[in-house]
């Protein structure tokens, strides 16, 4: 399929890295980052989404550790891998990135809140 700007994009449906061969340029992701005890005080709209995609596990890193020890192996020389995190994430999802990347930038949304990681290989 190619994108707007005529350049070829995959989409590969994974849960992790379990389906994933190739090498890319980029790896978006959303992961769940809400800390496990958290997520009953949470308004009821957001209560009433699947589970599953809210729970980052005790400390809400969960999946920012297996991104931090597996995406680089399927990212090209000068890939980039770009991350959803929780407003109070930054520091320690850098912190889980800074071996493997040698530039990680972090960028607000319109709250002003840290909300996505952009790390560079």
């Amino acid at each position: 399929m190619h994108g707007k700007n005529n350049v070829e994009v995959t989409w590969v449906l994974s849960d992790m890295f379990q389906n994933i061969e190739d090498m890319f340029d980029v790896i978006i992701s959303n992961p769940p980052y809400i800390k496990t005890d958290v997520i009953k005080n949470l308004p009821k709209e957001v209560q009433n989404e699947p589970h599953i995609a809210l729970d980052g596990g005790e400390d809400g890193l969960e999946f920012y550790k297996i991104f931090a020890n597996e995406a680089h192996k399927y990212l090209k020389p000068e890939g980039t891998l770009l991350l959803e995190i929780g407003f109070e994430q930054a520091m320690p999802v850098c912190k889980l990135l800074e071996n493997r990347y040698k530039e990680i930038e972090i960028k607000k949304d319109l709250g002003k809140n840290d909300r996505v990681i952009i790390a560079r290989r």
